[in-house]
């Protein structure tokens, strides 16, 4: 049964976007899915997955999305909603980048510690050990 993990809504709130995850018990699964009016995309499904982090960030109709898959790793994603058509990341990545550390307050600090980059800051390193990323996103999105 999917559940819906992470959501963000387009600015102008026509079209939104779901990142749901399987029930785990042998196999976790991730689907990502973007809604607008009676139209629904699946645009990205991937298996032995369980979600650590998620964010999203609406350029008009376009999202971009970051998610750390665990076993399944990173994921990132652009999609226009409006034409229903993959776009190139990398045409909107700073922008994903910058709302993650404004979103998070990512300071300088951390990024150091992570080479610079906010992706990898919030990717779980899967050693055990508390990181503010994973910590704080499942504090904002506190999943059953």
């Amino acid at each position: 049964m999917w559940a819906t993990v992470y959501s963000a809504a387009s600015g102008d709130g026509s079209a939104k976007v779901l990142v749901q995850e399987n029930a785990c018990f042998a196999d976790c699964a991730l689907r990502i899915i973007v809604n607008r009016g009676w139209h629904s995309d699946q645009i990205v499904t991937r298996s032995d997955c369980y979600m650590t982090f998620a964010h999203a960030e609406w350029i008009g109709d376009t999202v971009a999305v970051f998610v750390d898959g665990g076993y399944c790793h990173q994921i990132r994603i652009a999609y226009d909603s409006k034409s229903r058509r993959s776009v190139d990341f990398k045409s909107v990545e700073d922008r994903l980048r910058s709302s993650i550390i404004k979103a998070y307050s990512v300071t300088e600090r951390e990024l150091e510690a992570n080479d610079g980059d906010v992706f990898q800051w919030a990717t779980y390193p899967g050693d055990g050990n508390p990181r503010r990323s994973k910590t704080e996103f499942h504090e904002r999105y506190p999943f059953p």
